[in-house]
């Protein structure tokens, strides 16, 4: 038969009597402590796994796939809001400037080793396969701008404001995105060696009835 000290009243040397209430109430404080202890370490470690799982987010292929679109989207956000109003020209410049500045940031990250993005299962991806990811998100975007002007000018047709599709132009227009890349990469490696940062230029690609 098992018996808690807590079911009797003690005495110590100085006659100091020490009841069983007082005996409880300290058990009960030690085990709410090492409860606190222990929910405060999980909650810790729950927290560095978080900030482990958002940094591994961060730097994920499925968070590199958005970056070239948005990026694009700010770049036209700028013209617009120093011009007012951007046109087709503007939206090839800005895919170009945008692959560029990706491919430079790729390439800096290899050299520097100071960080690493991984595949959408964990396994760390190689520069290679990031330039081959940035590749197929500059064909989408490119194919993405080219639907926008087919649907404008879709509907210009209808409204009566051009006789016919500017089927011509159309190709043209993703020709121009294509050209675009290849200047600005061009432009990337020259200022690469002088060390001057990649900037919006007024390329003019294609027709410019676009």
């Amino acid at each position: 038969m098992s018996i808690s000290i807590t079911d009797y009243s003690l005495h110590i040397k100085n006659g100091t009597k020490i009841d069983r209430e007082y005996l409880k109430s300290r058990e009960s404080h030690n085990v709410g402590t090492k409860v606190f202890q222990r929910d405060t370490l999980e909650v810790s470690q729950l927290s560095q796994n978080r900030e482990a799982i958002l940094d591994r987010m961060r730097h994920t292929i499925a968070d590199s796939v958005t970056s070239f679109s948005s990026r694009v989207a700010g770049t036209l956000k700028d013209v617009r809001e120093e011009k007012g109003q951007y046109g087709y020209s503007d939206v090839v410049n800005a895919c170009g400037l945008n692959y560029a500045r990706l491919y430079s940031e790729i390439e800096e990250r290899y050299e520097n080793g100071n960080e690493q993005y991984y595949k959408a299962d964990g396994t760390p991806l190689t520069k290679e396969e990031e330039i081959e990811w940035l590749d197929i998100q500059f064909e989408q975007e490119a194919a993405w701008q080219k639907s926008c002007a087919r649907i404008a000018a879709q509907r210009q047709v209808f409204l009566g404001l051009i006789p016919e599709m500017p089927a011509k132009e159309l190709e043209e227009l993703e020709d121009g995105f294509y050209q675009a890349k290849d200047a600005y990469m061009k432009l990337h490696r020259e200022n690469r060696q002088v060390e001057r940062p990649l900037v919006l230029q007024n390329y003019m690609f294609g027709n410019s009835r676009m």
